[in-house]
């Protein structure tokens, strides 16, 4: 027994210590990437591993620290995260800081430096890390040895260390050659124009730390900050990249204020009130009516139904949607040529629409068939022999009855299944891609988007550039949304615990 013992203690701990090994290099790897937030995040679940597994005795901390750890950076961080981004100007063009976008700028302005000759340069690769570099002197007397990344002063073109290149080899390596840009001090920048001669260019642009401005050497335009991290000249024209800053509450009043964001954006929030609304309807309604018939006492072979109509839940959603949107394909489709009709399923706002209900059914009756199944079984028979004799009759014994009670037991199913309405990305996306667009939308609303897949477009696929403040903003409304109607809905089904 002891041995025994020994031998799990001696396993905990090399666990622990591997645990906290992994986490400490993550935290290393993190930080040396600049990533701060992840980079102490991990730096801290490390000491708190190494406390809570090494030192302290109490067991329900070792069970709640994982559970913990994992909430916080897959739930509460990416939360936290999306909320910051909302209240910033990011998106494509404003994803790096002031300094690197200025340098950027002043990078991409180069252009031929004229007073400078072309200069003859050799191509020679390193002993050590046998990488290519340019050997060339500039100005006369003084050479050097660089590439892309590297820049050193040599004594004369016989660098030590170094293999030149013939001109045949040197032909070999032209592709890579190409890629070479070797910076010098003052904002120079050799370039190899041919297999012989490096072309100097110099930027154009300059910039002035002291009044924050860029000064344009030859046309002699000043460009200065603007509030949405862009360098702009007096005339409006903005320089790019920009820089990613807070931007307060833009994002939110641009919902209100820009009608090109406003008007499909209400168009997408009604469809998806109503789309969630019929759903949960249709779907508790069409459940509930097969659970009542499989209930009826004198039908035969319920199990074997049952199980057919389970099969859609045993089948993964994304590959019974990619069927349904086959089976909706215009006139090849099964159901058109089955049916001898023509509809344009997938192109025709209305008749999307349709489809997409269809297809969410399809999805979600199993789930409300199940439940409706459960909650009519657990309805003591002795109630429902009472009503009947007293005389009333089945239509009356279910509505006094048997849909009060199971209402009142599935009420708080019934929210979350709204919840999922609300944001069922899923079906959307792979069924209709959110569309047919509407026009005028910059390719970023459709008839079938809710407002989850409007968000993701707007935050992936803007037709004007990924917007992901903006993006960010729509999914705090989704929440708020979501948020607001799971509070209702709870709230009405404490109302619902007095019906008898």
């Amino acid at each position: 027994m002891k041995v025994r013992n020994l031998g799990a203690k001696s396993f905990k701990f090399v666990l622990s210590y591997s645990v906290i090994v992994a986490l400490l290099l993550m935290a290393l790897r993190f930080i040396e990437n600049r990533s701060w937030f992840l980079g102490f995040f991990f730096l801290i679940s490390a000491g708190l591993v190494a406390y809570i597994y090494t030192l302290q005795k109490k067991i329900p901390s070792k069970y709640l620290l994982p559970g913990f750890l994992l909430l916080f950076l897959f739930h509460i961080y990416p939360a936290i995260f999306s909320g910051y981004v909302a209240f910033t100007n990011d998106s494509n063009g404003h994803q790096i800081s002031k300094t690197d976008a200025i340098a950027s700028i002043i990078e991409n302005s180069n252009v031929p430096a004229s007073d400078i000759a072309p200069i003859e340069f050799k191509a020679a690769i390193e002993d050590s890390s046998n990488k290519l570099f340019v050997v060339f002197q500039y100005p006369v007397g003084k050479f050097w040895v660089g590439n892309s990344s590297i820049l050193k002063e040599t004594p004369n073109a016989q660098t030590p260390g170094f293999r030149v290149l013939n001109f045949s080899q040197t032909q070999e390596v032209a592709s890579d050659l190409g890629n070479i840009q070797v910076h010098m001090k003052g904002g120079l920048l050799f370039q190899p124009q041919d297999f012989k001669t490096l072309q100097a260019s110099k930027p154009v642009m300059v910039y002035n730390a002291s009044k924050d401005e860029l000064i344009n050497s030859e046309s002699g335009v000043i460009y200065r900050p603007n509030d949405n991290g862009q360098m702009v000249s007096a005339a409006g024209d903005a320089l790019y990249p920009g820089w990613k800053e807070n931007v307060g509450l833009r994002n939110f009043t641009s919902i209100i204020q820009n009608k090109e964001i406003r008007k499909p954006l209400l168009a997408v929030l009604a469809w998806t009130i109503v789309n969630a609304i019929l759903l949960i309807i249709l779907s508790f309604l069409f459940g509930l009516g097969l659970a009542l018939i499989f209930n009826f006492p004198r039908l035969a072979s319920k199990r074997i139904y049952r199980t057919i109509f389970i099969i859609p839940m045993a089948i993964p959603n994304v590959l019974s949607v990619l069927v349904w949107a086959g089976l909706f394909t215009t006139q090849t489709g099964v159901i058109d040529r089955l049916f001898h009709i023509n509809i344009a399923w997938l192109t025709d706002p209305f008749w999307a629409r349709i489809a997409v209900l269809i297809v969410e059914l399809w999805l979600t009756f199993p789930y409300m068939f199940l439940i409706t199944t459960g909650a009519i079984q657990a309805i003591p028979n002795e109630i429902v022999e009472a009503a009947e004799i007293d005389g009333a009759s089945i239509f009356k014994s279910f509505r006094m009855i048997k849909l009060p009670l199971v209402l009142r037991t599935l009420a708080p199913l019934m929210v979350a299944s709204m919840a999922m309405a609300l944001n069922n990305f899923g079906a959307i996306y792979l069924l209709t891609g959110g569309g047919p667009t509407f026009p005028n939308t910059n390719g970023n609303a459709g008839a079938t988007d809710i407002l989850i897949s409007y968000t993701y477009k707007l935050a992936f696929n803007g037709q004007e550039g990924n917007n992901y403040g903006l993006a960010s903003a729509l999914s705090i409304l989704n929440f708020i949304l979501v948020g607001a109607i799971s509070i209702y809905g709870l709230r009405r089904m404490k109302t619902m615990e007095g019906i008898n």
